[in-house]
């Protein structure tokens, strides 16, 4: 319910934010090469100027957010983010990445 109203909210009033959006991302799990489950998310989400962003709604059987940031300096790219998902009990993980491009 409180997602419908974020998203109610930030299609009525989209001046009020710089970067809003609204993401569909689909899960395959596998276990060695069995298909084991499907997950689907639908994320509201918000990008700030300087890259960073947050995003959350409901997924297959539970809730799910996830914040990150990606900074570049050069040739030196550096993302990073935390994704958490609440079915029945919080599962959680951070990831980073670190690129360095030749030019």
């Amino acid at each position: 319910m409180k997602s419908i109203f974020a998203l109610l909210f930030l299609l009525i009033v989209p001046s009020a934010f710089a970067g809003p959006y609204v993401e569909y991302k689909n899960e395959l799990k596998y276990k060695d090469t069995n298909f084991r489950k499907d997950i689907h998310h639908f994320r509201l989400g918000y990008k700030t100027e300087k890259n960073f962003y947050f995003e959350a709604g409901p997924r297959s059987n539970g809730t799910a957010a996830e914040v990150g940031y990606k900074l570049k300096k050069g040739p030196l790219t550096i993302k990073g983010k935390w994704e958490g998902s609440k079915t029945k009990d919080l599962d959680h993980k951070l990831e980073t990445e670190v690129r360095y491009t030749w030019n």
